[in-house]
């Protein structure tokens, strides 16, 4: 069966930003091996998402960095190096890099995986769709949830959420009248889910969706029962 260009386009936005699973991108280093059209897809993504990365600032790194490195080292290690060794100064350089990275890592990611979810997508005349980027506070993406209007479904793309020892992922929508409804548990692949009874708003466009940690089999009260850990707002793709 011929493979959808839109599900192998995001999975390779997906590899260039490094959000596949160790599995997954083992996988897709044997396809790219084989498929020109995966190895096209790869570039491109390279190309239009390089620009993005000279957006993270640069952070000077923390006076203390060194002294600590030094009480770090095995003992009877020789003596802190000269005032004027030029390593000292190249290791400060890179720290402040690394630190960099690490700074702005989080919400480059969300935007990165913003970018690849509004990205361009086939779709029939006069269908609407609406996209969320559900995270923690900001954090690093946790799943991509994306409103079919026309087909009434919503297509939940898994990225960095992880359920807690013992329990599982449900996900949620909270529309207008504030009352949460069930999409279902969330488990590591992307699925399809058909939108619940009374969720109208988000045909619009409109509304929430979280995602709660409850027991293994779900919430038996048809209402979240644990700590909501993920959030996101829909907006019109």
């Amino acid at each position: 069966m011929t493979e959808d260009p839109a599900e192998r386009d995001l999975r390779a936005a997906e590899y260039v930003i490094g959000t596949l699973g160790a599995d997954e991108r083992a996988a897709m280093d044997l396809e790219l091996a084989v498929d020109p059209a995966s190895r096209a897809a790869v570039r491109e993504w390279e190309r239009r998402l390089a620009p993005l990365a000279e957006t993270v600032p640069e952070v000077e790194p923390d006076a203390g960095i060194w002294p600590r490195i030094l009480r770090a080292l095995p003992a009877g290690s020789s003596a802190a190096p000269a005032a004027n060794d030029n390593r000292v100064a190249t290791l400060s350089r890179k720290l402040g890099l690394w630190r960099a990275a690490a700074a702005g890592a989080g919400a480059l990611a969300a935007g990165l995986a913003l970018f690849i979810a509004l990205g361009p997508r086939p779709g029939g005349v006069g269908d609407t769709r609406y996209v969320a980027v559900v995270t923690s506070g900001g954090e690093a993406p946790a799943m991509i949830v994306s409103i079919d209007t026309a087909a009434g479904t919503a297509r939940v793309r898994p990225v960095g959420a992880e359920a807690p020892a013992g329990h599982s992922l449900e996900l949620w929508y909270v529309g207008a009248d504030k009352t949460p409804k069930s999409l279902g548990l969330i488990g590591k692949d992307a699925a399809r889910l058909p939108l619940p009874a009374g969720s109208e708003d988000a045909r619009r466009g409109e509304g929430v969706f979280a995602v709660s940690v409850e027991p293994p089999n779900g919430s038996a009260t048809g209402l979240p029962t644990g700590p909501v850990v993920y959030t996101g707002k829909l907006i019109r793709d």
